[in-house]
């Protein structure tokens, strides 16, 4: 059987900025937002909610760009379909 291999939460961090070539300035706040909501009764006192409200609207801008770039032509109800069937499957 294969050994699994764990990252870090700091490694984690770290390879997302190295792939998307960004920087982010609160390091702290990255990790967070890295940290899955049930490791929560160990970090009391983070609000897990406020990073799922903001991850998912950063992913909705994402996917829409997306979608408007390789169906130019659509129809905003064609388009609204495709997201909504992307962002929430």
């Amino acid at each position: 059987m294969a050994a699994t291999k764990r990252l870090t939460i700091d490694a984690l961090a770290e390879a997302l900025m190295q792939r998307t070539g960004h920087a982010f300035a609160d390091r702290q706040r990255l990790q967070r937002a890295l940290t899955h909501a049930s490791a929560r009764s160990s970090h009391a006192g983070i609000d897990y909610e406020r990073f799922e409200f903001l991850g998912d609207r950063v992913l909705g801008l994402v996917v829409a760009d997306m979608l408007l770039a390789a169906y130019p032509d659509a129809a905003e109800g064609e388009l609204s379909l495709r997201l909504n069937a992307l962002v929430n499957a």
